[in-house]
């Protein structure tokens, strides 16, 4: 994937390409996640991301926002599993975290479109993606809503989209 602009000077980029955003990545992940990420959380939030930006060309595999500045504002992965109950669906985008600052300026609008053009450049012929927070972008994007389901006490809905690969 080549970097691409987009409004508002945003321009989203394989993470691989910046690894030096990992650290404000991690930070954010422990901010917005602290019973995951955060002390005593099951969750390594500087491996996961140290794992998204990969450059083997395989999953998983991580894609960044970048500000007018250069600073990072927004980072998604695209990983072979997600949720347990629905490990026979394949890949997913998760890990989706937008700059408080930056939510609602079509940057997480970006960051899906980036995994998608992966996924394609992957081979992959449908995403999908679980969300508690999130069911009005994906449905906004063109996701299908195609289950729902209870995971770590959470009530999430589970969306797929076509690559068109």
């Amino acid at each position: 994937m080549s970097p691409t602009s987009a409004a508002a000077d945003v321009v989203v980029m394989p993470l691989r390409l910046q690894a030096s955003a990992i650290a404000a990545f991690a930070e954010a992940f422990r901010a917005e996640w602290p019973a995951w990420y955060g002390p005593g959380g099951p969750g390594d939030a500087d491996a996961d991301l140290h794992a998204f930006a990969n450059a083997d060309g395989a999953l998983p595999v991580g894609v960044m926002a970048q500000g007018p500045t250069g600073q990072p504002v927004g980072v998604a992965a695209l990983k072979a599993m997600s949720i347990p109950s629905h490990a026979h669906l394949t890949p997913w985008a998760s890990a989706g975290w937008v700059s408080p600052a930056c939510r609602g300026q079509g940057v997480g609008a970006l960051l899906l479109g980036a995994l998608m053009e992966e996924a394609r450049r992957l081979g992959h012929a449908q995403v999908y993606c679980a969300t508690a927070t999130s069911a009005s972008l994906l449905a906004r994007q063109g996701w299908q809503c195609i289950d729902a389901t209870v995971h770590d006490g959470h009530e999430l809905q589970v969306f797929s989209k076509a690559t068109d690969c």
